[in-house]
């Protein structure tokens, strides 16, 4: 019997404590509404922040962008500057409102962001700015976005899970902030759905427009099992945003997205996919480190081109003979570069990198006999995200058990 009492008296305090912590954890989580109301009329969009403890947070700073930001507006205390705006809020039910111009052109009569009275197609990274926050220790955010449309538009897409209607759930692991990032398209839109492995895809154009749709979702059914065999990690949900001119004739990746100019084409005649690059970019979510002295941009942008014929190759879309003769011609063309490291890859450094990330996939798949593939190496730097050489070379050294002499290349001197 007494057992019984000390067993009942230890559940009811394990009780009491679980639902202590439970409570504490609320008070330290505080509502982050975004609401997003897109004007065709003025080509602008009404951005609005909502916190309901704002006590939770001292304060929230960025850039000041007169060109892009008008009519700031906050309760609490707002102090504004030419570069910088410091909102500090107040204790409940804090709300900051400004305009935001959305057309923004990238080459001169080519657009990365425009909205007309059909549709509009943006990032939210221009649309909510990067913040720097000071905060309570432990508080944390609870973020969702609202989007209010002109009342003849029919839908929008973003990469984030859709709660309701237009209600979109923001949950970003890389920011204590959450902020809705990535690409969004609005208005008179045709979209394609379906659910591939784990992830849910959305493929979206403006009516009218010459993306096709089902082509590319028919490519990512072929080739996704390989993607995910590759990277192992893949997101929740994709949006895939499309049109022709007067956008940007390129593709375009974010963390959750990515755009690709409806004349792009899903395989190019040189056997490379620029639907695969942009996916390969978001998927793995790598960049290069760049300083003073030296710039990796080479490794982000030479997996991601190795990636986009690599795929298709391993689906079965291929011969291996034509892969070979695909890294044959990049390296012809990328001959005459000298070195990887000393600016922003693109064009032939580019195609250079993709020849010594062949080069070092052979090597790790020969001194590993077969245990091991640049796919390894990828997933571990994946999980750094930024990384430089250094990076590679250690993880590539735990691979095969040296250090790799494919990167001690006079290219990466």
């Amino acid at each position: 019997m007494n057992l019984q009492i000390l067993v009942s008296a230890a559940i009811c305090v394990s009780g009491l404590l679980l639902s202590a912590m439970t409570q504490a954890a609320d008070e330290r989580a505080y509502k982050l509404d975004y609401t997003l109301e897109l004007l065709p009329e003025s080509q602008q969009a009404e951005v609005t922040i909502a916190i309901d403890k704002g006590r939770l947070l001292h304060s929230i700073e960025f850039d000041n962008l007169p060109d892009r930001y008008s009519r700031i507006q906050a309760n609490g205390k707002l102090t504004m500057t030419e570069e910088r705006v410091r909102w500090e809020p107040p204790a409940e039910d804090a709300k900051l409102s400004m305009k935001v111009k959305i057309p923004h052109e990238r080459d001169p009569g080519e657009y990365d962001s425009m909205i007309n009275w059909d549709w509009a197609i943006f990032r939210g990274d221009d649309l909510f700015p990067a913040v720097k926050t000071v905060f309570e220790d432990g508080a944390y955010a609870v973020a969702q976005l609202t989007v209010i449309l002109p009342q003849d538009w029919s839908s929008i897409e973003t990469g984030w899970p859709r709660k309701k209607g237009n209600q979109f759930r923001i949950d970003n692991p890389d920011r204590k902030f959450d902020r809705p990032t990535g690409w969004m398209i609005a208005g008179k839109l045709g979209t394609r759905r379906d659910t591939i492995g784990t992830t849910s895809i959305a493929i979206s154009a403006p009516k009218g427009g010459s993306l096709k749709r089902m082509d590319l979702l028919t490519f990512f059914n072929f080739v996704w099992p390989e993607l995910e065999r590759a990277f192992h990690n893949t997101p929740e949900k994709l949006l895939v945003v499309g049109m022709g001119d007067p956008m940007w004739r390129g593709g375009l990746s974010a963390s959750n997205s990515f755009f690709l100019h409806a004349d792009r084409p899903i395989v190019s005649e040189n056997g490379t996919s620029p639907l695969l690059h942009e996916l390969t970019h978001m998927v793995t979510g790598i960049s290069g480190v760049k300083t003073s002295q030296f710039n990796d941009d080479w490794i982000a942008e030479g997996l991601a081109e190795f990636y986009s014929f690599e795929l298709i190759y391993r689906a079965g879309g291929m011969t291996q003979e034509r892969r070979n003769h695909i890294v044959k011609k990049l390296g012809v063309w990328g001959k005459n570069v000298k070195s990887l490291r000393k600016s922003d890859s693109s064009g032939k450094i580019t195609a250079r990198a993709v020849v010594l990330i062949d080069k070092l996939d052979k090597e790790i798949r020969s001194a590993s006999n077969d245990a091991f593939n640049i796919d390894h190496a990828v997933r571990e730097l994946m999980m750094k995200r930024k990384v430089s050489l250094e990076d590679l070379d250690r993880s590539v050294e735990a691979l095969i058990g040296a250090k790799s002499k494919v990167l001690k290349s006079a290219l990466l001197q």
